[in-house]
């Protein structure tokens, strides 16, 4: 962890080095080649830091199947979140829903299912029809959902992708790229409720229409056959071939595989647990700063406080290569000082992280609040900065 300290910003930059250790193995040379993979596309990223640690073909534009449904879950599970709506809420049923084909829940026009249960058939047994249903649930049709699946991509920087309906069924201009969903993937993992319903294997609360329940079984085999493996989701239509997106943790480490137009269905099964172990063994994420760790103070001028801290709001990790004897160190500077006011989230000074000369990482640091500029006097501010020392 970086050391606590208290920097009190002198000359032009306060420079600060601190060396860090975290176990036998850091920072090194790069590491033995990744496996070979079978699918057309692929991509493996550090969920904590970001950091891409395998790609290939991944700005290819791919059909994605239902790896589409990944954007309906998030899009929905951000509305729980939220509190937009509820998870115990019912969802009317409409004749287009429950015309949706391939694979399905058997939905049946005008009857109710729970926000919850229609999830569960998204996320287990991968239902059209519950997706269906719950985009024209939270947009109040369809294609007003798929143009919010648009706007959400947009936001997320998916820039190669477009959605062109809630479930993954094949058209033409419904397409994406590993590295988008594995930006994708990174935003999904962070929501808690999502991976609790990618991680159940089979489910048996949903009704089947004839006064019993459904049967739903999970497409993941990875669930039961990967160590830490709780999501997210598989797809397949015969112009995308076997698709999938997967994610394990092992500690605080969270990997997440995009595989895109694999031969097979074991093929991508492979290609997802090859890479994910490829990088759990070679790779380790190091949590730099915490969210919101004052990392330093910086002195404000004619301000109603004499200083600002300097913080990272969302915290700071990085993916390093695993090697023994060897170690990173980071640097923090900070501006000379801030004229009041200063706004909250205004930079003030910029994080590195260096393996010897190379840097490996750099961030801004933001004031963690807002400093209204004083009214007193000029003089009486510099007496108090002289007491501050």
């Amino acid at each position: 962890m970086l050391e606590s300290y208290a920097a009190k910003a002198r000359g032009i930059l306060a420079g600060l080095f601190l060396g860090m250790c975290a176990g036998p193995q850091l920072f090194a040379a790069a590491p033995p080649n990744p496996p070979e993979v079978r699918a057309k596309a692929a991509e493996l990223i550090d969920v904590s830091s970001g950091k891409v640690l395998f790609r290939v073909h991944g700005r290819e534009q791919l059909p994605m199947a239902s790896l589409t449904k990944i954007m309906t879950l998030y899009i929905a599970l951000k509305a729980v979140e939220q509190r937009k709506v509820q998870l115990n809420e019912p969802v009317l049923i409409s004749a287009d829903a429950a015309r949706i084909n391939g694979s399905q829940i058997w939905l049946r026009p005008a009857e109710h299912l729970s926000v919850d249960h229609l999830i569960r058939g998204v996320a287990i047994a991968s239902a059209n029809d519950a997706a269906y249903a719950l985009a024209e649930f939270l947009a109040g049709s369809e294609p007003s959902f798929v143009a919010e699946m648009n706007r959400t991509a947009a936001q997320l920087g998916m820039k190669h992708t477009h959605f062109s309906n809630s479930h993954g069924l094949h058209l033409a201009d419904h397409y994406t790229t590993a590295e988008d969903m594995a930006t994708l993937a990174r935003a999904a993992v962070r929501l808690p409720l999502l991976l609790h319903y990618t991680a159940l294997w089979e489910d048996r609360s949903v009704r089947d229409g004839r006064g019993g329940r459904l049967w739903l079984i999970n497409h993941n085999r990875l669930l039961r056959q990967y160590p830490g493996a709780d999501g997210i989701k598989t797809g397949y239509t015969s112009q995308a071939g076997f698709c999938m997106v997967a994610t394990a943790h092992r500690g605080t480490m969270r990997l997440a595989a995009v595989i895109l137009g694999a031969p097979s269905s074991a093929v991508r099964f492979k290609d997802a647990a090859l890479l994910m172990s490829w990088g759990f063994a070679h790779f380790q994420t190091l949590q730099i700063v915490r969210p919101n760790q004052s990392v330093g103070s910086v002195a404000v001028h004619q301000g109603v406080a004499p200083t600002v801290e300097a913080v990272i709001p969302k915290g700071l990790a990085v993916t390093v290569a695993r090697a023994p004897g060897s170690g990173i160190r980071v640097r923090v500077e900070l501006q000379n000082h801030l004229e009041a006011p200063v706004t909250r989230g205004q930079v003030v000074g910029t994080v590195g992280i260096y393996q010897g000369a190379t840097r490996v990482a750099q961030h801004a640091l933001y004031a963690q609040a807002a400093v209204a500029k004083s009214r007193l006097p000029g003089r009486v501010w510099h007496y108090l900065i002289k007491l501050v020392g």
